[in-house]
């Protein structure tokens, strides 16, 4: 979407801008610029455009917290949320309660959306919301997104309101920006879900102009020239905070309401998950949409024999090789040739011993070992072959670790759950 209009910007960027198609299981098609460096020197070169749609979607916050985030209302003090864990589309997911603000000030019933750190888009499916929201909620943008590349259509449209959204804990986010959609296809809106909360970065959640693209969705159904990427209401109101900019997020590895945490802030290092005695360590943490981190090995223990898989290549552009960290994948998706070794050594009746994943520590900082249950995860049909060479961790991790992700640091610090039995 970056557009060279000068000869020198086309001579920097060649004569097209370049972009990468990531393609996930379960995840959407996504064009990401082929390198942040080309993106800053067309600008310089005034050689590229993006479209006007930020001014009418980053309007000035309607009021301004005490001593906080401007965008937080001043209840926001606790930063906890409570999550439920919950099975849909043949896994488990992890749910947030969230209601939007009626153009009467009052907030609508909750609704139960899936949090997913694969995404950047808070969509709610209930068609009867948006008439409630006011005509000065409309905006002239849409969402739209596609997901499973490969499988069966799964994806929604819908108009883009700016408003306010409460969260359940106490915490409002003012001038919000989500979409209601008007046509979804296998998207969590059944089975006790009714939207998604998405809550990775800006390039994941793209702007259209507004057009009625019909009551179904296809495969071939979004436009093809976003004008502009949206940062979504958590990281927006996040970013804006006074306090630090952490996310932790909890599971317990069980179903059931209450299974799970959401913490902002410095709540994110002050709970019961974050013992400081069982931190494993902190790794690098990348922000080109998802929250992508680095592998450099895997490593399967089985008896008194062990597997090492390496060069992995993880690169957040590629279609094949993309390493990402993601609550809403129900399962940890490795390459298949890994997946066959542990599939042959089921078969085989031997001790499955443990999945371990090294992945690039922080700032040159030693490398950080996660260690896996390979019992549990088979027994639980917790983990699958990716559709590259790429790794997604997804839900399952959180079974094991608590998580803490610092923004402003580009990090995420994981903690054993072992003593938590």
């Amino acid at each position: 979407w970056l557009k060279p209009s000068r000869p020198e910007a086309q001579a920097v960027l060649g004569a097209r801008c370049k972009c990468y198609t990531i393609k996930l299981p379960h995840k959407k098609m996504r064009c990401l610029l082929a390198s942040p460096v080309l993106a800053a020197t067309a600008a310089f070169l005034h050689g590229c455009s993006m479209g006007g749609v930020f001014r009418e979607l980053e309007r000035e916050p309607s009021g301004t917290s005490e001593g906080g985030s401007r965008n937080f209302d001043k209840r926001a003090q606790a930063g906890v949320f409570s999550l439920n864990a919950r099975k849909w589309g043949g896994g488990l997911r992890l749910a947030i309660a969230v209601s939007p603000v009626a153009s009467n000030g009052q907030a609508l019933a909750a609704q139960d959306l899936v949090l997913d750190t694969g995404s950047s888009t808070l969509a709610f499916c209930d068609t009867e919301i948006a008439p409630q929201l006011g005509d000065s909620a409309r905006l002239n943008y849409m969402s739209c997104n596609l997901y499973n590349p490969g499988g069966a259509t799964t994806g929604y449209w819908g108009r883009f309101y700016q408003g306010a959204v409460d969260l359940e804990g106490g915490v409002e986010i003012k001038d919000a920006v989500f979409s209601v959609m008007d046509a979804e296809e296998s998207m969590p809106c059944k089975d006790g879900f009714q939207g998604i909360f998405g809550i990775a970065f800006k390039q994941l959640d793209m702007a259209y102009p507004y057009e009625d693209l019909g009551p179904t969705m296809g495969k071939s159904a979004c436009p093809q020239e976003p004008v502009a990427d949206i940062v979504q209401p958590l990281m927006k109101a996040l970013k804006s905070s006074a306090g630090a900019q952490r996310l932790g997020i909890h599971w317990s590895g069980r179903v059931g309401d209450g299974e799970g945490a959401l913490y902002m802030e410095e709540a994110a290092t002050s709970n019961p998950h974050y013992r400081r005695g069982s931190v494993v360590g902190v790794a690098a943490l990348g922000e080109i949409g998802w929250y992508d981190i680095t592998i450099q090995k895997m490593e399967i223990a089985s008896a008194q024999r062990s597997w090492v898989a390496s060069d992995f290549g993880c690169s957040p552009t590629s279609s094949d090789k993309a390493c990402i960290m993601d609550t809403g994948t129900p399962g940890i998706t490795v390459p298949k040739d890994v997946l066959a070794l542990i599939t042959r050594l089921a078969e085989q009746g031997q001790p499955l011993g443990s999945l371990s994943v090294q992945l690039q520590g922080a700032a040159g900082g030693a490398p950080v070992t996660l260690e896996l249950d390979l019992a549990t995860l088979v027994d639980n049909q917790w983990i699958q072959a990716s559709a590259g060479e790429g790794v997604i961790l997804g839900l399952p991790l959180w079974a094991a670790y608590y998580t803490v992700f610092d923004i402003a640091a580009s990090t995420v610090t994981f903690v054993s759950r072992a003593a938590d039995g």
